[in-house]
């Protein structure tokens, strides 16, 4: 059973918590009814397996009134292993050493989304509450939510703030949702639902946005970004895994239900035949490595014999 937290202000901060009558198995579900229900004029995530530091709310919203942010966002964040805290971030590019406003040039974020250039969680960013009412903004109880959303309010914000403060500790175990151990077919079927309803739903959400309606390639690289973070991270090494003609079976199985499917089928096999294409010329690489090495231990190991040969001269 999923309990949302609540933060008022009055007289007193006070908090509020909400009992769902079903557990939807996602974090999607009780975030929407937390951000439905909540009147601050901004908005946090912190999962319940996670910390955050004492001065992190105030933090951001020092910043957030400073440039009227729509989205703060952090880049980097302190991982726990045990007893070991360690600083670390998943997106490619240069951090800002400074709070920094994001350019508004949607073409540029676009690339910049297709080069994983920002950071996903939801629990690193303080976002304006009106902001996300005004886009219609949610959670979808999928694996990769926060990946979804943050393409969203990259896609729409109008004032989307980067900070290189580290406020967030991500406890890592091997019984959190998306480290948990599962088969073969469940994890198949997870993450084909979950690129199908992510898919359709960024495609939507960019079809409101008048930027993205008139500029079909800036469209085209943030629905990529999603299709290669879901497929390459997630789908391909299940890819590995199965005859290629069974995956062909699996896709066209799992597309089915899906409406106005043959973007999502021509994105998901070429972005696949792609990975496919990299993951040879991978190997071939490693082939030729392989060979020069060998070559080098002969001509070690001819070396040595002569070596040897003089010493006993």
């Amino acid at each position: 059973m999923k309990i949302i937290f609540k933060l008022t202000r009055g007289g007193v901060d006070k908090l509020k918590l909400i009992r769902s009558k079903v557990n939807s198995g996602g974090a999607g579900t009780p975030r929407n009814i937390g951000m439905k229900i909540s009147r601050a004029e901004y908005i946090t995530f912190v999962d319940s397996d996670d910390i955050i530091t004492k001065t992190a709310i105030e933090e951001f919203y020092v910043i957030a009134k400073k440039f009227d942010a729509d989205v703060v966002a952090c880049e980097k964040y302190f991982e726990i292993h045990g007893r070991d805290i360690l600083p670390q971030s998943y997106i490619t590019g240069k951090f800002v050493n400074v709070p920094t406003l994001v350019n508004d040039n949607l073409f540029e974020r676009a690339l910049a989304l297709n080069h994983k250039e920002y950071i996903y969680s939801m629990c690193m960013k303080l976002i304006r509450r009106d902001f996300i009412i005004e886009e219609n903004l949610e959670l979808l109880d999928i694996m990769g939510e926060d990946a979804l959303m943050t393409w969203c309010m990259v896609c729409a914000a109008k004032k989307y703030v980067r900070i290189p403060n580290i406020t967030y500790l991500y406890r890592i175990h091997n019984e959190s949702a998306i480290h948990r151990q599962e088969n073969l077919d469940t994890r198949i079927k997870k993450w084909f639902n979950s690129l199908t309803k992510g898919f359709c739903y960024l495609d939507k959400f960019l079809s409101r946005q008048k930027f993205f309606n008139d500029n079909l390639e800036a469209r085209y690289l943030v629905l990529d970004a999603l299709v290669k973070e879901f497929v390459g991270i997630y789908i391909m090494p299940l890819y590995a895994q199965i005859p290629t003609w069974q995956m062909d079976a699996l896709i066209r199985k799992e597309l089915e239900c899906v409406e106005n499917k043959t973007a999502l089928m021509a994105f998901l096999f070429s972005r696949m035949n792609v990975f496919n294409v990299n993951m040879n010329r991978q190997g071939a690489t490693i082939q030729q490595m392989n060979a020069y090495i060998q070559r080098q231990n002969q001509v070690i190991q001819q070396l040595q014999a002569q070596i040897k040969q003089l010493k006993g001269q």
